[in-house]
């Protein structure tokens, strides 16, 4: 097998990339392995593909290539767009971003910190959501928590500012602005909802913005997305339930249950009287219409052996 370590630069808060390359070093002496580092936004996927393009393995009976994102969210969203369609690509996280929330799902962060255990893991045949021809591993999120994204984004750059802190930052800003908004929304091609709307997510993982649980009971390999929004509330009622919702119970929550829509389906449709802010796995953009659908078993995710490290 092939290993290729493809490492994000500028990934997380004062991220010891020397460091990091030193334990790859460590961790793959004596393996088949390269390392590459990402230029700029887009270049991990665009590199990827370029590599399952032109791979030729010395062993034809060995073609398999395990890529490890050492990055946050957004490289490994990347690198999952560079590996889809390949059935000999598999990939994984080495989780160094400031988020690093498509791996909770598996597990701790901290289990995926151990090059040998992933070297060493499991493959997990495993959905995406797909948005206009881009595969999306973990969330995909529009009005206000993508408005939280944004401003994060900002915050994080402040010094001494941890992701979670940016996300907590950005999620007061939000609500000191504009939080509601009209969605038309369909759900397999039926009308679901027609009114204005707080916080909208449509999920495939479990969790986002640094450990928000909006989508509790999501399963990754279910062939399911799970679309979860808040309806219309004031900025005092919204500021309440903010904490229910982060720890995941507004499903159970009675206080909230009254403004939550949550259910399961196959695609989604989205329009918008005017463009909004939306956040995919963590990178941003703006649009008044959106169509994601559930793409099942496309993708071979590595989770890490925690009991049979060499």
């Amino acid at each position: 097998m092939k290993h290729v370590i493809i490492i994000n630069p500028i990934a997380g808060v004062n991220n010891k990339i020397k460091t990091i390359a030193k334990i790859v070093e460590e961790s793959f002496k004596g393996l088949d392995y390269e390392v590459y580092y990402t230029k700029s936004i887009g270049d991990a996927k665009y590199f990827v593909r370029d590599y399952l393009q032109h791979y030729k393995p010395e062993d034809p009976n060995d073609d398999k290539v395990r890529f490890y994102a050492c990055g946050g969210d957004g490289t490994l969203n990347e690198v999952a767009n560079g590996t889809i369609g390949f059935k000999n690509a598999e990939f994984t996280c080495y989780p160094i971003g400031s988020g690093n929330d498509f791996v909770k799902y598996f597990g701790k962060i901290s289990d995926f910190l151990n090059f040998k255990s992933l070297i060493n893991g499991t493959v997990k045949c495993v959905d995406a959501l797909k948005l206009n021809g881009r595969y999306v591993c973990n969330i995909f999120n529009i009005g206000l928590d993508a408005k939280v994204a944004h401003l994060q984004k900002k915050y994080k750059k402040l010094p001494l500012v941890s992701g979670k802190g940016a996300y907590n930052l950005g999620v007061v800003g939000a609500i000191l602005s504009k939080i509601n908004y009209k969605y038309k929304i369909k759900l397999d091609g039926e009308e679901v909802y027609n009114d204005k709307v707080a916080l909208c997510a449509i999920c495939n993982g479990i969790c986002y913005g640094g450990g928000y649980y909006c989508a509790p009971v999501a399963k990754v390999d279910d062939n399911l997305l799970d679309l979860c929004f808040i309806k219309k509330v004031g900025r005092i009622t919204i500021a309440k339930l903010i904490k229910i919702y982060k720890a995941g119970k507004h499903l159970e929550d009675e206080k909230i249950k009254p403004y939550v829509f949550y259910k399961t389906g196959k695609v989604v449709e989205i329009e918008t009287k005017k463009p909004l802010y939306y956040s995919v796995d963590g990178e941003m953009g703006r649009t008044d219409k959106i169509v994601i659908e559930i793409i099942p078993d496309c993708m071979n995710f590595v989770v890490p052996n925690l009991t049979n490290n060499f």
